[in-house]
């Protein structure tokens, strides 16, 4: 990655922070609960990049980070702060079953990570799949507190509450196994696209 891809990043990353800082404001001026769970995820989930690289001591390609961000752009920003999940047909499901093709790459750090990357294929696919429900399930979890502590409706935006939940793990659960089968198939592919190097030097 060169000075100038990581400046941009770093510019796309403080973009994303500064505009959850402006939207907290707004909902704190004009009270809208329903907004405070986005809110909260825009100021936090932009850091993960670095959190990943720290832990799983990997440098992630521009390309990558660059998808992620323009990933939660849409997920948090459009989605729930500017109201596309009720606007837009489709688009929660849309964004879960996207949430579960980059979860998939994730657990693959974590593979490599704790050196299991060499083990059975199959062994390594149940993981990820396993790995990407458990993400989806915390997601859940938090718009479930989010609801509870804060009083806001996260979960019945667009339908009743068990229906959203189970249809979220739903698609995010088919973009997980999509995405293991195209890692499966293609893992050099998809190590050229994540990865600069796996372990800084």
């Amino acid at each position: 990655m060169n000075r100038t891809q990581r400046v941009l990043l770093i510019l796309i990353q403080a973009s994303l922070i500064i505009i959850a800082l402006a939207l907290l404001v707004i909902v704190i001026i004009e009270p809208e609960y329903n907004k405070y769970g986005g809110v909260i995820a825009g100021l936090t989930l932009p850091l993960l990049p670095n959190i990943i690289q720290k832990l799983f001591k990997a440098k992630i390609s521009f390309r990558l980070q660059l998808t992620y961000f323009i990933f939660l752009f849409f997920a948090l920003f459009l989605g729930i702060c500017f109201d596309f999940y009720k606007t837009v047909p489709h688009f929660d499901k849309v964004i879960h079953f996207f949430s579960g093709i980059l979860t998939v790459i994730i657990a693959w750090y974590a593979l490599k990570f704790f050196k299991v990357d060499k083990t059975d294929k199959r062994f390594q696919a149940l993981f990820i799949i396993c790995f990407c429900i458990a993400v989806a399930a915390i997601w859940e979890y938090f718009e479930f507190t989010s609801d509870k502590l804060l009083g806001t409706n996260m979960q019945e935006l667009l339908e009743p509450g068990v229906d959203d939940t189970m249809f979220d793990m739903i698609f995010a659960t088919i973009g997980a196994c999509v995405g293991t089968i195209i890692l499966m198939r293609y893992t050099k592919a998809i190590e050229k696209f994540s990865l600069e190097d796996h372990r800084k030097k």
